[in-house]
């Protein structure tokens, strides 16, 4: 399963048997770097790529010929993000995600849609009104995109993939929690049996809301919370979603002390692998053919 031949990948079979997945994963150690840029992905698979924009996020979906980005960092990070959605064969985006108002997620989402087509914008609601916000809000009408609230229910069909949104709760659930990053947008992506979350900055409210509903359940792979912060990643959520893979978008010597030893901790316990894109880069996870495989851009 693992095909050094290409690189750091590491091959995991679906769906995920702890007696065999875990001697699997334990080949992620051996990393080497690569060019991830040659190529788009395939059309039968799902490729995730948490893309290195130091202390933010910013998520690259693609399955089926459709591209989707979740996040997309600082104001900085925008011509970054937009050079590697070109690089990944990104001519548009079916859909933008912007998890939550704060400036590391949605801050270079302007600069990504002066510079592709964009269907639609997704929003939790919460606003802050914000400086930041505000230069978003007007980018999506200059730009002609539908604006469009997306709280926990919500399914679509991305690609080759469905995407529920499993927070925030919608308005029969009691509504939104006030707060910004509880309220992130988290998309669920299945994908065959693999199951992928991407949770914003989502902290413990959210997160037991997400435990204790119905789409709780093994993941191929965690976007760990909030980059990492002890306020996130409870014990709680880990054993309810138990993932085998965790990626961690955080800047490298931030001054949050992001990722913290307790999350680390945490993890470990549960048994996942861990990406960090201050270590590894962009960390880009490949599922096709009931493999996953997880390639990154530093050693």
């Amino acid at each position: 399963m693992l095909r050094p031949e290409k690189g750091p990948r590491s091959g995991i079979l679906l769906p995920f048997l702890l007696a065999l997945l875990l001697p699997v994963l334990a080949g992620c150690g051996t990393l080497l770097e690569i060019d991830l840029r040659a190529a788009s992905p395939p059309r039968d698979a799902l490729v995730v790529s948490f893309i290195d924009v130091g202390q933010g996020d910013a998520t690259l979906v693609q399955t089926g010929g459709e591209s989707y980005l979740i996040d997309g960092g600082e104001p900085e990070a925008g011509p970054r993000v937009v050079d590697f959605l070109r690089s990944r064969g990104v001519e548009e985006l079916e859909a933008i995600v912007a998890s939550h108002s704060h400036s590391d997620h949605i801050g270079g989402l302007p600069d990504v849609l002066e510079a592709l087509p964009v269907a639609e914008v997704y929003v939790s609601g919460y606003t802050t009104g914000t400086s930041t916000e505000n230069a978003l809000l007007r980018a999506v009408r200059e730009e002609g995109a539908d604006l469009l609230e997306a709280r926990a229910g919500l399914r679509q069909q991305w690609g080759g993939a469905t995407m529920t949104v499993v927070s925030p709760p919608n308005d029969s659930d009691g509504g939104l929690f006030g707060d910004a990053n509880e309220d992130s947008v988290v998309p669920l992506l299945e994908f065959g049996s693999a199951r992928v979350l991407v949770t914003g900055d989502a902290k413990s409210r959210a997160e037991e809301y997400m435990s204790t509903g119905p789409y709780a359940g093994d993941l191929a792979v965690l976007r760990v919370a909030h980059h990492g912060s002890s306020s996130s990643t409870t014990p709680l959520f880990l054993d309810r979603f138990r993932p085998r893979v965790a990626v961690v978008s955080v800047g490298a010597d931030n001054s949050y002390g992001h990722p913290t030893p307790q999350t680390l901790r945490r993890l470990d316990t549960v048994g996942a692998e861990v990406f960090r894109t201050d270590e590894h880069g962009d960390v880009i996870v490949t599922i096709e053919n009931d493999e996953l495989d997880v390639a990154v851009t530093s050693p």
